[in-house]
């Protein structure tokens, strides 16, 4: 899997965040999805990889280039043999169905994935996404599943560096806490005691009950282990129902 849309540092140098989506200056065309730039990172992805890209992902909606641009693109990096499927991520449902609607209308590739913010601490994709997805047989792949380890933890254990250092916890997640929040935590670290497992393998095994299947950040073997026995670990109707009670619903996130 690869992914297009943000700016990629060949030189691996530092990076400012605010300028990753910045298409200007040093950067023009090297950001968004205009026909240049989605034809020049797959070529560079290709390169990278030494070998196609299974599923391609566009890592969010660029609402400054024509829609039909983007899906002709995407359709003809497919033709290349370069890209086997193409994915999407975090927009609009509205926008996520245009864009299907484009590809079907002129014959071209349609999307099979969804990468969306989902997880038991943000449900808000279940509104129309989720259900759209589901009744079109597209693939959904829950980015931050675990909450960005919000979900990993007992509600008042913040000690990690991730909590003191990662700007993306605090803005998605801790800005927005409350008392549905503190409570789901807690079913999540009162089931997993129960079962003997993982606060990770809990909230990951609920996704995989909504027929998800999560992105997840692997770092270690350790991890990797857990996510892979997150597979093993069933919830009952009822658990699922107990784990879903609290929620309160959010504003949606702009992406």
């Amino acid at each position: 899997m690869s992914k297009c849309f943000q700016f990629v540092d060949e030189d691996k140098g530092p990076i400012d965040p605010e300028t990753l989506t910045s298409n200007d200056g040093p950067r023009v065309n090297q950001v968004g999805l205009s026909r240049k730039h989605i034809l020049d990172a797959v070529d560079r992805s290709v390169e990278r990889l030494g070998t196609y890209i299974d599923v391609l992902q566009i890592h969010r909606m660029d609402r400054d280039v024509p829609p039909e641009e983007i899906m002709k693109a995407l359709h003809d990096v497919i033709e290349s043999g370069k890209v086997r499927y193409i994915g999407a991520s975090s927009m609009a449902a509205w926008e996520f169905q245009m864009l299907q609607n484009i590809a079907v209308r002129n014959g071209w590739h349609q999307f099979i994935s969804m990468q969306g913010l989902y997880n038991l601490l943000y449900r808000e994709e279940e509104r129309e996404t989720n259900q759209y997805c589901n009744a079109t047989g597209v693939g959904l792949f829950p980015w931050s599943p675990l909450a960005a380890g919000v979900l990993t933890h007992p509600w008042t254990d913040r000690s990690d560096l991730r909590e003191q250092k990662d700007p993306f916890l605090q803005l998605l997640f801790r800005t927005s806490e409350n008392g549905a929040d503190k409570a789901i935590v807690g079913r999540v670290q009162e089931l997993a005691g129960k079962k003997n497992v993982s606060m990770a393998q809990v909230a990951q095994a609920w996704l995989i009950s909504k027929g998800c299947m999560p992105i997840c950040g692997l770092e270690t073997k350790e991890r990797i282990d857990q996510a892979v026995g997150a597979l093993e670990v069933e919830l009952s109707a009822d658990e699922v129902a107990y784990l879903e009670e609290s929620y309160v619903p959010k504003l949606p996130i702009p992406f």
